[in-house]
């Protein structure tokens, strides 16, 4: 166990912890590990989630933009959403699929983890409202309307608009979200798409796995309005530790490396004609990029997730900020390079004046309060 104070250790693991986003059930479909047991490396597997009283554990079935010319997004849903669900069914004693806010709760009480199902790619639905009722059905409670593509209904963040934010049909999508009981995701949407969801939502939104642009100028965080929106909204934003969303100087220098990378990229597939030979290399070349980035010197630690909490709360108030934590095997900041480490941020939280009730509130008790209005209880 990592060395915090008692106050800190007790309030940590009376508290309920929730983490709205992490993509690590691939690594059960896509590479066959076990999430229930200790692995060799990544951010969170049960074991590790236990340590850490990482409560509850949201897991993206993110749909990889690949997938749509192949007509394969609902299989990916399906396949990721049934090995978390496999997952619970294996440690029974450990961890239980969650649908409501009362799940999370009697499932803490009883000393176990509890599994919420999302969807990260509004893709993933193709088009088809019934897919999404299905995928309610399911038990999956948020989805991202986006991702960093736009799709045929939504404009995503990183990608070029094609409809000027969101269509008729996309606001269908939020009505039926809502109606269903299922969080509306803002994290990865354009700044227009966020704007026409604020202006279509009765409910209030979630932003999964976003941080601050005023701290960290990455395209995917959130500016001032936009968070002051989400207070008005009774949202919650979730601040994301991934490390070139957490802090300016390291997302420049990961910026850098991006472009090296891309123009190798480019000279590889110039050089390599050969599908096989060519993956080969590629994997070289994303394992010597992922040492690289993790060697920085710019690389951020606890403070600047603390500062991240920090700037969020004091522009929409201690009730509108939670955990989405979105890390696996790279780009982890320092001090906290796995969930066991979880009892530091709340030991940084008291130690910057943040009363009990409040570090509470930003570790789960927002995000559920969130769940109880949107989902039900």
């Amino acid at each position: 166990m990592v060395n915090v104070s008692e106050r800190a250790r007790k309030l940590h693991y009376s508290s309920i912890v929730i983490d709205t986003h992490t993509d690590s059930i691939d690594r059960e479909t896509d590479t066959h590990e076990d999430l229930g047991q200790r692995l060799g490396d990544g951010f969170s597997d049960l074991p590790r989630l236990k340590e850490g009283n990482l409560t509850s554990q949201f897991f993206a079935c993110f749909v990889d933009p690949k997938y749509i010319p192949r007509g394969q997004s609902i299989k990916r849903v399906l396949d990721m959403a049934d090995a978390v669900k496999r997952l619970c069914e294996r440690y029974p004693k450990d961890i239980g699929l969650a649908k409501t806010a009362s799940d999370v709760r009697g499932l803490a009480k009883q000393g176990k983890r509890s599994a919420i199902l999302a969807i990260e790619g509004g893709h993933a639905i193709e088009d088809d409202l019934a897919v999404l009722r299905i995928y309610h059905e399911l038990g999956v409670r948020y989805m991202t309307l986006t991702w960093n593509n736009s799709n045929n209904w939504a404009d995503g963040v990183l990608d070029k608009s094609r409809h000027n934010g969101v269509t008729d049909f996309g606001r269908e999508v939020v009505r039926e979200m809502e109606r269903l009981g299922m969080m509306v995701d803002v994290s990865h949407a354009s700044e227009k798409t966020f704007w026409d969801v604020m202006s279509a939502a009765k409910k209030p939104v979630i932003a999964s796995h976003s941080s601050a642009w005023a701290l960290c100028q990455h395209p995917r965080n959130m500016k001032d309005e936009q968070i002051k929106a989400m207070k008005k909204n009774g949202g919650v934003v979730c601040v994301c530790f991934v490390s070139q969303f957490l802090w300016e100087p390291y997302r420049q220098e990961f910026e850098d490396l991006t472009q090296k990378t891309k123009l190798e990229i480019w000279e590889l597939r110039n050089k390599y004609k050969d599908p096989q030979a060519l993956e080969g290399e590629m994997k070289k070349l994303q394992a010597r990029f992922d040492a690289t980035s993790a060697r920085f010197e710019s690389r951020p630690r606890l403070q600047h997730i603390a500062d991240q909490i920090d700037y969020v709360a004091n522009l929409a108030g201690i009730d509108h900020v939670g955990l989405g934590i979105d890390l696996n095997f790279y780009c982890i900041p320092q001090d906290i390079d796995d969930c066991t480490k979880l009892p530091l941020l709340t030991e940084e939280l008291l130690r910057r004046g943040y009363s009990e009730q409040e570090v509470r509130k930003v570790l789960g008790e927002n995000v559920l309060r969130l769940m109880e209005e949107t989902v039900g209880r």
